[in-house]
C-alpha cells in the first residue's frame, strides 16, 4: 500500500550487493544479522529526524490522577490535549514557580510535564478534577522489523536502510570486510539522515 515499506524486500533485493543469491546460501552474514541492521538503521532514523509519528487517543484522565502513561514506542512528545483544548508543555521548575503545590491543586489542566518523572509516563497541572480524553501526537521509533516486516514510512526510507545495512555489514570484521565502502555507505546514510531531518524536523 502506498506510504508502506516492505522491508523484507529491501533485504532480498540486497543479496546480488552481498555476493549471494539467497539467504541460505550467504557465507559471511545471517538474515538474523541482516534484519538487525535493518531495525538499528530505522531505530536510528527515528531519533534523528520526527519521521514516525502517530496519535494516540486511549487516554482518559481520572479525578485526582496525576500522571498518565505515554504511548508505546515513544521517542518524544509533540502535542498533548485536554479533551479539545492544547496544553501548553513546561517544566517542574516552571510549575513550582507558578504553584509551588501544582502536584495535588486540583482544576483543569492547562500544562503538561515529563521531567523528573519516569521516561514512560506524563505529568499534568492542575491535576484533573474531571474525567476527560487525553489525546497525545507523539514521535515513536518503529516495531521491532524481525516480527513486523512492514514499515509506514515515505519510499525514500528503502534507499536509507539499503546503505544503513551495507554500511553495517561490509563493516563487520570478516573476510570480507570492505572499510572504504562501509564508510561510503555510511556516509551516504548519514546525508539521507540529513535531508530526512530538514524536511521532517529535529527528533529527539
Amino acid at each position: 500500500m502506498p506510504g508502506e515499506i516492505n522491508t523484507s524486500t529491501v533485504l532480498d533485493n540486497l543479496l546480488p550487493d552481498l555476493h549471494s543469491d539467497s539467504y541460505a546460501n550467504l557465507t559471511f552474514w545471517t538474515q538474523a544479522q541482516l534484519i538487525d541492521f535493518e531495525d538499528q538503521g530505522a531505530k536510528q532514523l527515528s531519533r534523528a529526524a520526527m519521521l514516525f509519528v502517530e496519535r494516540d487517543t486511549s487516554k482518559t484522565t481520572i479525578i485526582g490522577g496525576r500522571t498518565y502513561s505515554l504511548p508505546a514506542r515513544h521517542n518524544a512528545t509533540v502535542h498533548v490535549s485536554y479533551g479539545s483544548t492544547p496544553l501548553r508543555p513546561a517544566t517542574t521548575i516552571e510549575m513550582e514557580a507558578r504553584d509551588p503545590a501544582f502536584e495535588t491543586t486540583a482544576g483543569d489542566p492547562d500544562h503538561w510535564y515529563e521531567d523528573n518523572l519516569d521516561a514512560t509516563i506524563i505529568g499534568l497541572a492542575p491535576v484533573p478534577n474531571a474525567a476527560g480524553s487525553l489525546p497525545m501526537i507523539c514521535s515513536v521509533y518503529p516495531p521491532d522489523l524481525a516480527t513486523t516486516p512492514l514499515l509506514q514510512a515515505p519510499a525514500p526510507v528503502a534507499i536509507y536502510l539499503t546503505y544503513f545495512v551495507l554500511a553495517k555489514a561490509y563493516g563487520k570484521e570478516s573476510e570480507t570486510e570492505e572499510p572504504d565502502l562501509a564508510q561510503h555507505c555510511a556516509a551516504k546514510a548519514a546525508l539521507m539522515e540529513q535531508l530526512f531531518l530538514h524536511y521532517y524536523g529535529e527528533g529527539l
